[in-house]
């Protein structure tokens, strides 16, 4: 039976690779999976080689045991506040196959403990050996990989002990309230024994930080060696040595005593004689609405209001491209609203704290956090708000269907998050102009901030900017469909994060480009407006003008192109290629 259960897991494990690795055959995954090795390479892999000289001065502090010691009161606490949690039926998570097969066959219940044991450990060999690479290089995965797999197993024996106990008529709230009282009086019975441990000072030189070292680690590890303290953190200390040994004895050791808990733990569940069948087929259930949720959320499509009511009512006839704003609207209310909300929010509280500390020195930090987050918001905005083309590319049938032009679908589709993001960040950039004017500043920058013609002049600036930006965005659905429609087993990890830089990328730099013109016409605006129309009203419009005008051309020429592209689509052809 355990053979069997092996062969499954890594045959399971070894045809997740093998599909992953099929999709590489395609572009956008093999540019994705390209950009996300190189990201964590040069941001994980490489740092983590680098760091030799800090692990070697950690290691000259012998600060290697003290280290393991805050790790076993991590492992300590995880295992206690474990049986807080609330979920009490015991349910473990098997996939639909799994179900189908698994529970109708002459198994016992501690078979399929068992089998669902050895499932999860090529995930958690793979994820200790990542760990070992990119975090604790001075260890060694084997026992971060044991470590990980026992934790698992006692987790799953807790689970089960929740449920016994629900039998019980012990929920919630008891087993909250017994851990709280747990945690409380383990903190009371090693505050008694704080008072040993001496202060810890590192001066800044490093041969005065060495001595130093060595004195708070004596001080450190005579705390963690009271006898209440280390019979309080023996078994999770075994843990913390597997995951972090100092040596090869202290690994073997460790290792040794975390695999006989894990053989304890999951006897222990099996002894428990929970019946779980039917709550896994809950969780499982649960989990494939998570999924489903998850994906909906990627693809943006998840309603998070479904009951928003509309801004205003649609008339019987009229043009298309207000039903489409009217749609997009819908769905920015009923998708996209809560960021309205955050952010809305946060600049209320920020100001209410600016009206609240009536300081000078509180109007300059908060008006120009307010100034930065204007500066970004033009970047994240146009993705927070995805109710346009991003959300309709996977109806394209109903969009070719449509009695308009592509290029004014495409103008539509834009108008709905154009105008959100618009007047979101208008109120940033005029909130943080007022703020900075209130403090009254006499730095010359800043007082070029705190004036009506800073207004104006973002106002002016702002709109075709974001405009822009979503045409860009708006862009990829039509030019690349293949990479705006996610599918449900689309690779994750490094893939997606790979994707979605280049995604990045691409945006930032066809947004440059698109600048550039916009700044080559500014600069003699700008000195023109400098020269001959200094500290009159003209000023600003003058000066923004020429370049507002050349951004509101390329705007129009790409709607243009766009618009010409969309028509241009094959709806069987590409709706083939969303579909794989």
């Amino acid at each position: 039976m355990i053979g069997t259960f092996v062969t499954v897991a890594l045959l399971s494990f070894k045809n997740r690779i093998l599909q992953r690795l099929r999709k590489l055959r395609e572009p956008r995954y093999l540019i994705g999976a390209v950009a996300g090795a190189a990201y964590f390479w040069f941001f994980f892999f490489r740092r983590a080689q680098n760091s030799g000289v800090a692990l070697a001065r950690i290691r000259d502090l012998s600060f290697n045991t003290v280290i393991v010691d805050f790790a076993s009161v991590i492992v300590l606490l995880m295992m206690i506040t474990a049986w807080a949690l609330p979920r009490d039926s015991g349910g473990l998570d098997f996939s639909e196959a799994e179900i189908a097969f698994l529970f109708p066959a002459p198994l016992r219940r501690r078979d399929l403990l068992l089998y669902k044991i050895l499932r999860a450990q090529p995930q958690a060999f793979f994820s200790a050996v990542m760990l070992t690479i990119i975090g604790t290089r001075q260890g060694y995965f084997i026992g971060t990989w044991i470590a990980f797999s026992v934790m698992s197993v006692y987790f799953t024996m807790v689970s089960q002990g929740r449920a016994r106990l629900r039998l019980f008529h012990i929920g919630f709230l008891p087993r909250l309230g017994v851990v709280a009282l747990i945690i409380g009086g383990l903190y009371a019975l090693v505050l008694k024994q704080v008072h040993t441990l001496g202060a810890i000072t590192i001066p800044a030189d490093y041969q005065q930080t060495v001595k130093a070292g060595v004195s708070s680690r004596a001080a450190i590890e005579a705390f963690f060696h009271k006898p209440v303290v280390a019979a309080i953190l023996f078994i999770p200390k075994f843990f913390a040595s597997a995951a972090l040994p100092g040596t090869l004895s202290t690994l073997a050791i460790s290792v040794l005593v975390v695999a006989a808990l894990g053989v304890i733990f999951f006897f222990i569940a099996a002894a428990l004689n929970v019946s779980f069948e039917e709550a896994s087929i809950a969780t499982s259930q649960r989990r494939a609405v998570r999924r489903e949720r998850m994906h909906n959320q990627r693809i943006g499509s998840s309603v998070t209001f479904r009951r928003a009511p509309a801004l205003f009512k649609l008339g019987e006839t009229g043009p298309v491209e207000v039903a489409i704003i009217w749609k997009n609207l819908i769905a920015l209310m009923r998708n996209s609203v809560t960021w309205v909300v955050i952010l809305a929010a946060t600049m209320a509280l920020l100001l209410g704290l600016a009206m609240w500390t009536h300081e000078a020195a509180g109007y300059l930090m908060i008006g120009t956090g307010l100034l930065f987050l204007a500066g970004f918001f033009p970047l994240l905005g146009p993705n927070m708000f995805a109710n346009d083309l991003r959300l309709d590319m996977p109806r394209l049938e109903v969009l070719k269907s449509y009695p308009i032009s592509g290029e004014r679908l495409v103008a539509a589709e834009i108008a709905a998050p154009l105008a959100v993001v618009s007047i979101l960040e208008m109120m940033f950039a005029s909130s943080a102009s007022v703020l900075i004017a209130m403090a009254e500043q006499t730095n010359r920058w800043l007082r070029m901030v705190a004036t009506p013609q800073f207004i104006v002049t973002v106002l002016l600036l702002t709109i075709p900017v974001c405009a822009i930006q979503l045409l860009i965005r708006n862009a990829v659905p039509v030019l690349f469909p293949g990479w705006a429609v996610r599918s449900k087993d689309e690779p994750r990890g490094f893939v997606m994060t790979g994707q979605r830089l280049v995604t990045l990328a691409g945006n930032i730099l066809v947004l440059v480009v698109a600048l550039l013109p916009a700044a080559i016409v500014f600069a003699p605006s700008l000195w023109l407006a400098y020269k001959f129309f200094s500290g009159n009203a003209a000023f600003v419009a003058v000066a923004t003008m020429p370049a507002v005008a050349v951004l509101v051309a390329e705007f129009w020429f790409g709607v243009k192109a766009l618009g010409a592209q969309f028509e241009s689509l094959d709806v069987s052809n590409e709706m083939d290629v969303m579909a794989t």
